[in-house]
């Protein structure tokens, strides 16, 4: 089945309803005489702390604090050590999900799919790659009935197919307004030449036309482009909540490729300010096209977050920085912002991690890192009638002031007093 081709991964995003909902519930809000559970992971100079002892842990929720019951150390999907309570049965098998999200496909991609099916992933576990086609499921029978080698060397073929596929129509429009931003700087007194970036044919929806006709092409190949990295909130919230009811630990690795978009480079805007200053409406397009223009965010940092943390989901964001492409009398402008800020907030609030590389393969080699070892830490709760909303959870580590300590940062409380 193939989806609309945007850039984002929003709109595949809500089809994982369908593959997830048929899970059991957590029993955090769920089952109120159940203690609430949450991993926290302990480090020290980027080290796994593994020698605390149950009274270096502090729990707390909306500032109170909360008596613990039990505590694990889990070590690769594996029980390694009781520090309090009982043994109990407990569903650590890692459910990963793999989001990417490029214009362009990086061999280095594949790498890192590989590095994570050939280190990583362990049996029991589950993994779901999201494309901007497509998703795909792996159970654990499915990845028992082919090698390591073959589940690799699919996922990278996937992945390359889709992205190709899902971003032509991106790359498309992108490819436009870089032809017709190069065509606006002629205007500006720039001589075209070479650019060794990108193509040099003739843009036919500018050639022969003035500068007012440029300039609505302009405009209308930027709202086009815009339009396709449309990031859909409401399914994103969509996601979070399937993703509650999935059992087991669950994993989100989303690789985010970052995005540019062509303007005219300030020597060149500013000759052509001098130059139209007697055609107002001109200089009024160009302040809106270039000076002031600012996208709209589709993003609420604060909901994305407590989202993402409520669903008990690690959320870790791999932002690949690229090298803009050279053109004359044009400037590639950060396009990513608002899904950047917005994202790099949502992994602090889960435990997460966020990583800005040009190598997705040490992105992914911190995340799963990230992922190998935690305290798994119950914890009675109370659930006070008439207070459902997002509480706080806050966890202290008190062996040592230099701790860096992950865990997610609350949850939403639902159904109060039943």
């Amino acid at each position: 089945m193939k989806l609309p081709t945007r850039l984002f991964f929003i709109s595949a995003l809500a089809l994982a309803l369908v593959l997830v909902t048929e899970a059991s519930l957590e029993a955090r809000q769920d089952y109120p005489d159940q203690p609430a559970s949450i991993a926290v992971r302990v480090l020290q100079k980027n080290n796994f702390v593994r020698n605390l002892s149950p009274q270096d842990f502090e729990v707390a929720e909306d500032g109170q604090v909360r008596p613990i019951e039990a505590i694990y150390l889990v070590e690769n999907n594996r029980l390694t050590r009781i520090l309090e309570g009982q043994p109990r049965e407990l569903n650590l098998n890692l459910n990963y999900f793999i989001i990417v999200q490029a214009s362009d496909y990086d061999k280095k991609l594949g790498d890192a799919v590989n590095l994570l099916v050939s280190n990583y992933f362990l049996p029991g576990d589950t993994l779901t790659l999201i494309t901007p086609l497509k998703i795909y499921r792996f159970n654990p029978e499915t990845l028992r009935a082919k090698s390591k080698s073959q589940v690799s060397k699919e996922l990278q073929n996937i992945m390359r197919s889709d992205i190709i596929q899902g971003s032509q129509e991106y790359n498309t429009a992108l490819r436009d307004l870089k032809k017709i931003t190069r065509s606006l700087a002629t205007f500006g007194g720039e001589s075209i030449g070479a650019d060794p970036d990108v193509e040099n044919e003739a843009d036919s929806t500018t050639f022969n036309f003035g500068i007012e006709h440029i300039l609505s092409r302009y405009q209308d190949t930027l709202v086009k482009l815009d339009g396709l990295r449309l990031v859909d909130q409401n399914k994103f919230m969509s996601f979070a909540r399937s993703l509650k009811h999935t059992p087991g630990q669950k994993a989100v690795i989303f690789f985010y490729q970052r995005e540019f978009r062509p303007e005219l480079s300030p020597k060149v805007l500013n000759q052509m300010m001098s130059s139209y200053q007697d055609y107002p409406h001109i200089i009024n397009t160009l302040m809106e096209l270039f000076q002031f223009y600012r996208r709209e965010s589709r993003l609420d940092k604060e909901h994305v977050s407590q989202a993402l943390a409520d669903s008990g989901a690690v959320f870790n964001f791999i932002y690949l920085d690229k090298r803009p492409v050279r053109i004359s009398g044009v400037v590639m402008n950060e396009q990513s912002e608002d899904v950047f800020e917005a994202l790099n907030e949502a992994a602090r609030a889960t435990g997460g991690i966020s990583d800005n590389t040009y190598n997705p393969v040490e992105g992914l080699r911190k995340s799963a890192e990230n992922l190998s070892s935690y305290y798994l830490i119950f914890y009675k709760t109370d659930r006070p009638a008439g207070q459902a909303g997002f509480r706080q959870i806050q966890v202290r580590v008190k062996g040592g002031t230099d701790y860096q300590v992950r865990y997610r940062r609350g949850y939403f409380l639902e159904n109060s007093g039943q």
